[in-house]
């Protein structure tokens, strides 16, 4: 009797014994996160205006433009990220949809002065015609992130006025 419950039991028993072992294993070796300081993206905000600022709890600001200003879609684009009264390992800029994902990568800047970052970026087509973005700029430290977010508007031409003088036709 005592083998058939070895038999019975041992091998499920092992099973859950490497999928608990694994687990454990993958958490332990996994390097958690660094904690996020995430900011609320400023309503008045236009950056067809010019660059927007977000203020950080405790002081600091973080400033975002994207030229040229009219935002165009599907051209390549300048972003620029200015740091005041904060150091950064790293900036990102992390374009996508408000409420539609847009699937764009990571734009990773590089510093060109101090606290002064800057890259290429773009932004796709989509079927919407207008689509409201949000540009999160990604600051990375030592020990820990933050994300401002700056939210936009873009139009894409009509496809149908495309080559047509004054868009008739």
């Amino acid at each position: 009797m005592k083998g058939l419950v070895q038999r019975r039991w041992g091998v499920p028993l092992l099973v859950v014994t490497l999928l608990l072992a694994g687990l454990l294993t993958g958490r332990l070796l996994r390097p958690e996160a660094p904690p996020r300081t995430v900011l609320a993206p400023d309503p008045d905000c236009d950056l067809r205006a010019g660059p927007c600022a977000l203020a950080l709890p405790g002081g600091g600001r973080i400033r975002f433009g994207i030229l040229p200003r009219e935002i165009p879609v599907g051209k390549e684009l300048k972003l620029e990220v200015w740091l005041e009264g904060l150091e950064a390992k790293a900036v990102t800029v992390d374009i996508d949809g408000v409420d539609m994902a847009m699937g764009l990568s990571p734009y990773p800047l590089r510093r060109v002065g101090p606290g002064h970052f800057s890259g290429p970026g773009g932004l796709n087509f989509c079927s919407r015609g207008i689509m409201e973005w949000e540009a999160r700029v990604i600051v990375r430290q030592e020990g820990r992130e933050i994300v401002a977010p700056f939210r936009f508007i873009t139009q894409a031409p009509d496809p149908a006025s495309a080559g047509t003088a004054g868009g008739a036709g």
